[in-house]
């Protein structure tokens, strides 16, 4: 019976740190993708390279903070492509190149919805 309970209460803690992790990841992914279309992708746009480089540096010190726990719960290859991502679009900023920097933003956008979508306990991603 003892074996029983120690087993249940493991199992309990397994849900419960992947549960409070998956509310946090859903709250900091959403940041991500709501600071790249409210405010990054807009600068950007609009050719205010200056205050697009500031929010995109905001953005990447974050994402750098955020990984070091994502590492343990997410793919490292779906982690590093996000960075790949990150990196170039650092670098198309910093050349002004609209079109690119853009797209890559799109891109950084999309490849961050997709982490969280194919992490995330579903019926869909035991299948």
């Amino acid at each position: 019976m003892r074996s029983f309970f120690i087993s249940l209460f493991c199992l309990l803690l397994l849900i419960g740190t992947w549960s409070a992790y998956t509310n946090y990841s859903d709250k900091e992914i959403h940041k991500f993708i709501d600071s790249i279309d409210d405010s990054i992708l807009i600068e950007v746009q609009d050719g205010n390279w200056e205050q697009a480089t500031d929010n995109f540096k905001k953005l990447k010190d974050s994402w750098h903070n955020y990984k070091k726990t994502a590492c343990y719960f997410f793919s490292t290859d779906k982690i590093n492509d996000a960075d790949y991502s990150i990196a170039r679009t650092e670098y198309y900023i910093k050349a002004k190149d609209q079109s690119n920097a853009s797209g890559e933003l799109s891109c950084l956008k999309e490849q961050l919805k997709f982490l969280h979508e194919n992490e995330s306990i579903s019926l869909a991603n035991l299948l």
